[in-house]
């Protein structure tokens, strides 16, 4: 049996951070002051991994850096030179969405550089790091700031993405950021159209991806199965009929139960059918079961 589907009204709060935006600059000046490369230095705050990337790529690197340690957000000082470890949530955000993107390849391996490289051993990065500060890239004369986002996950293991309260999965501070169900990525439009439960069967099924199919079902609401035609049984269970793209094979069926006179539905497994024989035969081969969803 699978948990209730959640009929809910979806919105875009103000995300909540906890950058300090003031004491992250203070906190980088003095390391940059230590280490002889805060002269004629700007301090800029920008609020996404990628976009810092793309900036540090148009304007190049500080070349004033270059006798700097080479520990990108990418790599472990303690491991072999070139060897991903994923011990800090910067480098699992690094190797996902920016180790890919084309500027990574080119710039200086520590161009993006995770504060918590850094906080090992610098009091002034570790004061950083306490304030949210994510990493820090040195490009001409400036070093851009981009404060961590917030992450929200399905598992205390902080391995599934997973947001169903209306909000990005990963948050940057403007508030921006990916839409993730059960560590399946949604666009903005179809992720709120989901988690509404106001997507039409038909819709689930024209889904190109089996994942985001798989969880569009979870999220059906009652008045949307119900226009797809399920119908009421004596045992008080519906039965939903289901295009061949959602059923895997001709004729299949979906059974619920509904909950209370809520829009919330229980995926159960197929009720016993009474009557002949060769019926309840090919009822078994027809129907699917909802219960992994």
């Amino acid at each position: 049996m699978s948990s209730p589907s959640l009929a809910r009204q979806v919105d875009f709060p103000a995300p909540n951070g906890t950058f300090d935006a003031d004491r992250a600059i203070a906190a980088v000046t003095a390391f940059c002051t230590t280490y002889d490369v805060a002269r004629n230095t700007r301090y800029t705050v920008v609020p996404r991994l990628d976009e810092a990337l793309r900036i540090a790529a148009l304007t190049g690197p500080d070349r004033r850096w270059r006798r700097m340690a080479r520990w990108s957000g990418n790599n472990d000082i303690e491991g072999v030179p070139e060897t991903v470890q994923l011990t800090d949530e910067r480098d699992v955000l690094y190797n996902r969405f920016v180790a890919g993107l084309p500027e990574a390849d080119w710039l200086p391996p520590n161009t993006v550089t995770s504060v918590s490289r850094w906080a090992r051993f610098s009091p002034a990065m570790r004061a950083a790091q306490k304030v949210g500060l994510g990493w820090i890239l040195p490009v001409q004369r400036e070093i851009l700031l981009v404060p961590m986002p917030t992450t929200r996950y399905a598992d205390s293991g902080g391995r599934v993405l997973h947001c169903d309260t209306g909000r990005p999965a990963i948050e940057w501070s403007d508030g921006s950021g990916p839409f993730y169900l059960h560590g399946t990525e949604f666009g903005a439009d179809l992720y709120r159209t989901v988690l509404g439960g106001r997507l039409p069967v038909p819709a689930i099924a024209a889904m190109r991806h089996a994942g985001q199919r798989a969880i569009a079902m979870r999220y059906l609401t009652f008045d949307t199965a119900d226009a797809a035609g399920a119908q009421l049984l004596d045992s008080g269970v519906y039965r939903l009929p289901l295009p061949p793209r959602l059923a895997g094979r001709d004729r299949a069926f979906a059974y619920f139960t509904r909950l209370g006179a809520t829009q919330s539905i229980q995926w159960v497994d197929a009720p016993t059918i009474d009557g002949d024989p060769t019926d309840r035969g090919r009822e078994a081969q027809q129907e699917v079961s909802m219960r992994n969803l």
